[in-house]
């Protein structure tokens, strides 16, 4: 696969050749990543392998920005790509907040774990893994009538390069692996999931996968019906967090808050959670699957206090946003791909432990409530601005005066995020690492249910 290098050499031979093509200003993001897929349903196995590589380019022509990009890191189409930029630039009405492309900054020496053991898997070792894990799960019990595992690795690089001087970028390996199992006892059917992300190669949590999404199944048997609505306290465990928080994500967009689309408009040091909530966004936490040396634009990222002892802080910056107040970026230019341009986005959120507990210990702490975890629906429909969500699990438990009760069959948790995080009594410490950022289990109250 190309290297780092490699990727900037290219963009430096097409940013070269700016003016020739009309450009005032040229900026080019380009990635690459090797991609390994595997899905087992039981005994049928898919894969898939495949490189991901492209271009994405911003052309500035006064204060008028075109973009356009190419399935190919190719110079001869790159240079064409660009082109194809300046013409659209040309037809785009101008910008009055834009002000240039972003200038070099020397980064930290932070970067996000590279790993050279994950890099040298073969496939024939992951599906082998997936093989074990597999068995470990149907070994559980014979109740275990179905397994849906998949696993994906990647190792992927990107770079920046730009005409006021940014040539920068960085690589990166991801591992994630899912399990969903089907169990059956005497005509009741349960269903459960578990997951695992890193950044390197971890050969237990990948063949325990199936096994704790059994063990979460056969815990479903026996389920009820919630008796009647009430409302009380939630334990959202770890993984299922960002099904709930997410709209932080939204609401501290800086282009959402400029633009008066965000909750936490003329919020800033205002509180708007409970006194002993703090979360960060973390660009620099090694293990986090969003690291990186830079953002997408090829500033630094940072570490940065989104919301400290309940009182906001912060916004998240890109260049763009950040000229507009006549501040600097912090470093959270994210793309979905080539193919999209740069815009503020979250890292890695982090919330900082209140107790040194897990989600065991504070089911302890309910007094009536439900402990929620494994699969969820619904949590894409929540309205971001509003806050209002209605979230279905059903991996879920009553509970009274600290004890599990029993399983439920399903139940729905309503409320509002901006209450949500007024609410929250406790966060635990029992992290775990998914594409939110680096999460604990959290005990929260006046959750309606239904």
């Amino acid at each position: 696969m190309i290297n780092l290098d490699e990727l900037i050499n290219i963009g430096l031979k097409v940013v070269e050749k700016a003016k020739e093509i009309g450009a005032d200003e040229l900026e080019i993001f380009l990635s690459s990543s090797d991609v390994f897929s595997m899905r087992v349903i039981t005994n049928y196995v898919t894969t898939r392998r495949g490189l991901d590589a492209g271009v994405g380019i911003r052309a500035v022509v006064g204060k008028r920005v075109g973009f356009a990009s190419a399935s190919s890191i190719s110079e001869e189409i790159i240079l064409e790509t660009a082109k194809n930029a300046v013409k659209i630039a040309k037809t785009r009405p101008e910008d009055p907040d834009f002000k240039h492309l972003p200038d070099p900054k020397k980064p930290s020496a932070k970067r996000g774990i590279y790993d050279e053991e994950l890099v040298t898997k073969s496939s024939d070792e992951l599906i082998k893994i997936a093989s074990d894990s597999i068995k470990r799960g149907f070994d559980k019990s014979s109740a275990v009538k179905k397994i849906d595992y998949n696993l994906t690795k990647q190792v992927g690089v990107f770079a920046v390069v730009n005409s006021r001087g940014v040539e920068i970028g960085d690589s990166y390996t991801t591992i994630f692996s899912w399990a969903s199992v089907k169990a059956e006892r005497n005509g009741e059917t349960v269903t459960a999931y578990e997951i695992f992300s890193s950044r390197r190669f971890e050969e237990e949590p990948l063949l325990t996968v199936s096994e704790k999404a059994a063990e979460r199944a056969l815990r479903m048997f026996g389920g009820k019906k919630l008796e009647r609505a009430f409302i009380g306290q939630a334990v959202i465990e770890n993984f299922v967090v960002s099904d709930f928080l997410w709209p932080l994500t939204y609401n501290v967009n800086a282009r959402n808050v400029q633009e008066k689309r965000s909750g936490f408009a003329n919020k800033l040091n205002t509180e708007v959670a409970n006194e002993k909530v703090t979360i960060l966004d973390d660009g620099t936490l090694p293990e986090g699957l969003m690291t990186f040396t830079v953002d997408m634009e090829g500033i630094p990222m940072t570490k940065k206090t989104l919301i400290e002892k309940g009182v906001l802080k912060t916004f998240v910056y890109d260049s763009y946003t950040a000229f507009r107040e006549g501040r600097e970026s912090t470093g959270n230019a994210m793309r979905r791909s080539f193919e999209n341009l740069p815009a503020p986005s979250t890292t890695n959120i982090v919330m900082e432990a209140m107790a040194n507990k897990g989600a065991q210990e504070l089911i302890m702490e309910i007094d009536k409530g439900v402990y929620i975890g494994g699969f969820t629906m619904g949590s894409h429909l929540t309205d971001p601005l509003k806050g209002t969500f209605s979230v279905t699990s059903l991996n879920a438990f009553y509970v009274e005066n600290g004890d599990i009760k029993y399983p439920l069959k399903s139940v729905t948790a309503g409320g509002n995020f901006y209450e949500l995080l007024r609410n929250i009594l406790i966060v635990g410490s029992d992290y775990r690492l998914t594409s939110f950022g680096k999460i604990p289990s959290i005990l929260v109250d006046k959750i309606s249910f239904v």
